[in-house]
């Protein structure tokens, strides 16, 4: 991965402009503390669980709910000509959004994460590295090639689809001001009962503050899954992170 200049002089910066700062900005990420690290992998303007309508009753009884790790590199490409990434988690999918069925049986939670975007790569460094990426912040290139976002479902919802063809058709990436995009490669990862499902979409044209927000949407099969963005809320230090 290229290199990333992140600034950790926080002590340059005016007291009065981090009252009330998240900490992704009010600190370098070297100085995160483990709860932080949680907490943007879970619940952040790039990572948040949202709530699904299942059509199968019986898969909340027949899985339990979204416990267990997931992986992270080395996804499998099933027709697409995407960038590499890899997973969003590493440690569990209680990290990327803690997802559990819900009553009634019917609902799902399901964490949708940003996984491109430079804080979250940040995150999934240190908690990859542990102690050992305090010796200094992660070396990431501020940008990838693509914009990820992957889901983490339970692994019985790969048999509500034939073919990533058929996800590719059903999924988009909308905004306002711009044609809805397709993705140009999706790429899957097992472990145990879990199925996580990472997209990419072309960064051309570049999505920006003035879309104000982006909608995710996706099937699998007869199940669909959507979130909505807030773009000003995805900033660090007043840039973009996608």
């Amino acid at each position: 991965m290229r290199a990333v200049a992140w600034s950790l002089a926080i002590c340059c910066t005016p007291a009065d402009l981090l009252i009330g700062a998240d900490f992704w900005d009010a600190k370098g990420s070297s100085e995160w503390t483990g709860p932080e690290i949680d907490r943007l992998l879970s619940d952040s303007p790039w990572a948040r669980s949202v709530s699904v309508h299942l059509t199968d009753v019986g898969l909340a009884g027949r899985v339990g709910g979204l416990g267990g790790g997931v992986v992270g590199a080395g996804a499998g490409s099933r027709g697409g000509v995407g960038a590499g990434g890899g997973g969003v988690a590493g440690a569990g999918a209680g990290n990327i959004g803690g997802g559990t069925f819900m009553p009634p049986p019917r609902r799902l939670r399901v964490p949708v994460v940003w996984s491109s975007a430079l804080p979250i790569r940040q995150a999934m460094a240190r908690l990859t590295a542990g102690d050992a990426e305090r010796s200094g912040p992660p070396a990431l290139a501020v940008e990838e090639p693509v914009y990820r976002i992957t889901i983490v479902v339970p692994a019985e919802l790969g048999e509500e689809f034939s073919s990533l063809g058929e996800v590719q058709r059903a999924t988009t990436l909308a905004t306002r001001r711009t044609t809805d995009r397709l993705p140009v490669d999706i790429r899957l990862f097992y472990q145990g009962a879990l199925l996580g499902l990472e997209y990419h979409f072309e960064r051309e044209p570049a999505i920006t503050l003035q879309d104000r927000e982006v909608e995710f949407a996706t099937e699998l099969g007869s199940t669909s899954i959507k979130r909505t963005f807030r773009l000003s809320d995805m900033t660090v230090r007043g840039e973009l992170r996608l």
